[in-house]
């Protein structure tokens, strides 16, 4: 008998489907990969000033407590743009004053604030929210 050796037509069909579908199962990982890696370096150049610009709205707010209440400006390229409202309004404990023998209840001069910054860089947008602890000058 005659006896060859090799694969058959169906063989090689089915080796090359399965070959052909791990090819295209890697080019969608791939282009998903690279699309998930340009999305977060968006996003880091997005949130990058964050921590500087999170800093400029306190300082604003602890300089002016009654009227700052919002602001925008632009920072390397990142626009953003805060609104801040009193959540909470707090005075020191009261005292107790030796001469009068009665306690005295100190004025309201904490104020709690929610601070909601938006950030823009490329037309992605984040939003980020924050506390912040500010007080009034004394005799306010």
């Amino acid at each position: 008998m005659n006896r060859q050796s090799g694969l058959t037509l169906i063989e090689v069909l089915i080796a090359a489907v399965i070959l052909f579908a791990a090819l295209s199962l890697a080019s969608v990982t791939i282009s998903s990969l690279r699309s998930n890696s340009a999305s977060a370096e968006r996003l880091i150049a997005t949130l990058q000033p964050a921590r500087m610009i999170a800093l400029s709205v306190r300082q604003q707010i602890r300089d002016n407590p009654e009227t700052a209440r919002s602001g925008s400006g632009q920072l390397n390229g990142v626009g953003f743009s805060w609104q801040a409202e009193v959540i909470k309004r707090g005075s020191a404990p009261e005292q107790f004053d030796f001469n009068s023998g009665s306690v005295i209840a100190p004025p309201e001069r904490f104020l709690l604030l929610l601070v909601k910054l938006q950030l823009e860089y490329q037309g992605r947008t984040e939003q980020l929210e924050f506390k912040e602890l500010a007080w009034l000058p004394m005799g306010v």
